[in-house]
């Protein structure tokens, strides 16, 4: 059974009850309207793509979209008191996924129940003045989020031929014998995959991140998340704004689930005892000059022009 969710409606009701639409997106519309008049009247070679506020989706009972909430929300929870533009536009999926308005109104739901939150603490608890002061700080920051993904929702209005969307930069995890783990694995996968693992990881690289999850339910999974299809998977995290960790490619084919995370959390394991040693080579651009080289391999792997032996080793 599927049911409809309106997400702009729902984002518009829940602002009405806090009384702060006017503050974030009740002008929305008309600003989208002046923006395209006003391209017309400077003559600007730009593509203006049709608008359709009423985000209307169907969210099936699998919680995909709820998973792919929790990835971004993770990161979206994490901005601090005085982020940057910058900052914000890092942890937002990028204008070409599928499902981009959708993510940022319900980011905007998040905070607006954050807001509500935090002024039922102000009105019904007796707080201390540096507590009450606390509180108004995060309901500002929290209204300063809104702001921002009303920008964006405005900005991918109109958006120029010559656009370029950055791409974010992959780092592979290397293993303690100097290889890195994600292309042995790959060399020892049937080519039959390496269609859905371009894709994946393509996914990483752009920003839309392909069917995501973030762990949950394991203590040593806790900040990886996977990208995912019909079988395969490719598990990641994040090591800077714009820099992303892969750390296992697979095929998911056991149905013995203690088997297979006990191998996911020991892979895992091995890149958390690297993850600082990662976190600072990212800026040693021999390091990266080395690393454009096992991606250069990884790309050349899984790429249909290159024929490779399939073995069957590497499947989980």
């Amino acid at each position: 059974m599927e049911r409809i969710i309106d997400y702009e409606q729902k984002c518009r009701e829940e602002l009405e009850s806090l009384g702060i639409l006017d503050h974030s997106i009740s002008n929305l519309q008309n600003e989208i309207s002046r923006l395209k008049q006003d391209n017309k009247t400077n003559n600007k070679e730009t593509v203006v793509k049709p608008v359709n506020t009423s985000v209307s989706i169907e969210e099936k009972e699998d919680d995909t979209f709820e998973d792919e909430i929790n990835f971004f929300l993770t990161n979206y929870r994490q901005l601090k008191e005085n982020f940057t533009e910058d900052e914000m536009k890092s942890i937002l999926p990028r204008r070409k996924h599928p499902r981009y308005k959708d993510i940022l109104y319900r980011l905007s739901i998040e905070s607006i129940k954050e807001i509500k939150d935090l002024k039922d603490i102000l009105r019904e608890e007796e707080i201390s003045e540096d507590d009450e002061l606390l509180c108004r700080n995060l309901i500002d920051t929290e209204k300063r989020k809104i702001d921002c993904i009303k920008s964006r929702l405005i900005s991918s209005v109109i958006e120029s031929e010559e656009e370029i969307e950055e791409k974010n930069k992959l780092v592979l995890v290397p293993t303690s014998n100097g290889n890195t783990r994600v292309v042995d694995e790959l060399e020892h996968i049937p080519s039959d995959y390496y269609d859905g693992f371009r894709e994946l990881i393509q996914s990483i690289e752009d920003g839309t991140f392909k069917n995501v999850k973030v762990f949950k339910n394991n203590n040593n999974l806790i900040g990886i998340s996977e990208v995912k299809a019909f079988k395969i998977r490719v598990v990641f995290t994040r090591l800077s704004s714009d820099t992303y960790a892969l750390i296992t490619a697979f095929v998911k084919k056991c149905d013995n689930d203690k088997l297979y995370n006990e191998s996911l959390v020991n892979k895992v394991r091995d890149y958390f005892s690297k993850e600082n040693m990662l976190k600072e080579a990212i800026k040693d651009p021999v390091f990266m000059e080395e690393n454009e080289k096992n991606l250069k391999q990884l790309w050349n792997i899984i790429s249909p022009q290159v024929e490779t032996k399939c073995k069957k080793k590497g499947e989980m």
